[in-house]
């Protein structure tokens, strides 16, 4: 949530040197209105296109309606009411920079969001880098919901169905699942990435190749072979789930 920068002025009056009182939104001598809105704690005057409002707890004012917000004592942020009873609270998560342009989000005027794994992070800064990673640039899990990533992860999937590593080419690896953290060993490596079992999500880190090329392309056939479902477990490599049978 964005806030307000304090801003002193000084109406000029024949009469008085200085004419504003920071208690006091009118000139002492001619009586104008110096602010739509006017806020003598933070000795604030501005306009009221933004809804400004002092909020007690942050200690200064903010933008966007009073009743429109509010105040996590946990957090130590104004939290927008829609987001209010759903939102994960975490003692001193705004009490930090932003990881893209490490601006201090607790005071920033720029509006903040929160990823799925807790961190957050400036609105601006997450549309922006979304369109080249998919990350928290944090803790590397995702910075976006299981539901939105689902087509994207499918959309993968299918790229790596149609594209089979050639034997010379291929690894036996175990990976960890930067999301769950589960560690899978003795995985089909694929250059569109290894999706995890478990969770069925691609962000995932390929921690060892215990085998390469065309020994590493029988090692995997034969565990294929041992399966007597082999067929569905080489498809589940590629995180194609096979259908169940009705």
């Amino acid at each position: 949530m964005s806030i307000i920068s304090p801003l002193f002025f000084f109406h000029y009056s024949p009469v008085f040197t200085f004419g504003l009182d920071s208690h006091s939104n009118f000139c002492q001598s001619c009586h104008a209105q110096f602010g739509a809105y006017h806020c003598n704690i933070c000795n604030l005057w501005m306009s009221d296109d933004e809804s400004p409002y002092h909020c007690e707890q942050c200690g200064f004012c903010r933008v966007g309606g009073r009743e429109n917000f509010r105040h996590c004592n946990d957090c130590g942020m104004c939290i927008d009411t829609l987001l209010f009873d759903d939102h994960n609270c975490k003692a001193g998560k705004y009490m930090s920079n932003c990881p893209v342009c490490q601006e201090d989000l607790f005071s920033s005027r720029d509006a903040s969001h929160e990823m799925p794994c807790g961190h957050a992070i400036h609105w601006h800064c997450f549309k922006e880098l979304t369109t080249y990673d998919t990350r928290c640039p944090v803790c590397k899990k995702t910075a976006e919901t299981p539901e939105h990533m689902a087509p994207t992860w499918q959309a993968m999937a299918m790229g790596i169905a149609l594209q089979p590593v050639p034997p010379e080419l291929a690894r036996v690896v175990t990976i960890i699942c930067n999301d769950c953290e589960e560690r899978d060993v003795d995985r089909r490596w694929h250059f569109l990435g290894v999706r995890c079992l478990n969770c069925l999500s691609f962000n995932t880190t390929v921690e060892r190749t215990t085998l390469t090329g065309r020994d590493a392309a029988a090692f995997l056939d034969e565990l294929d072979a041992m399966d007597d479902g082999g067929e569905e477990n080489s498809s589940s490599d590629f995180g194609v789930r096979p259908m169940d049978a009705s």
